[in-house]
C-alpha cells in the first residue's frame, strides 16, 4: 500500500529563496501570480532591477521548482521568518 505525500507548492505572496549554480548565496523572490502551469516572481528587495517574470512550474518528488532569471527556485525554500540575505 502506498501513501500519498503532500508536495510543497508555490503560493502567491510567499517569499522563496533562489540560487545560481555559480553563487554561494540565496536571493529572495516573491511569488506574485500563479496558474496551473506557471508562476510569476519578482525580486523581494530590488524589483526595479528584477521585475516580475513568468516561470514554468516543474514538479519534483517533494516540491515544485521553477527557473526565474536563471535562478533555481524551489517551493520548499520559503520564508520562515529568518532575515533575508542581501536585503
Amino acid at each position: 500500500m502506498t501513501t500519498a505525500t503532500a508536495i510543497a507548492r508555490f503560493e502567491v505572496g510567499q517569499t522563496y529563496y533562489g540560487s545560481l549554480a555559480c553563487s554561494h548565496g540565496s536571493f529572495p523572490v516573491i511569488c506574485t501570480k500563479r496558474t496551473a502551469k506557471c508562476v510569476w516572481f519578482e525580486h523581494a528587495t530590488m524589483p526595479e532591477h528584477y521585475p516580475a517574470a513568468r516561470a514554468t512550474i516543474r514538479e519534483g518528488n517533494r516540491y515544485e521548482m521553477a527557473n526565474f532569471r536563471r535562478w533555481l527556485i524551489g517551493a520548499d525554500q520559503h520564508d520562515t521568518g529568518c532575515d533575508m540575505q542581501f536585503a
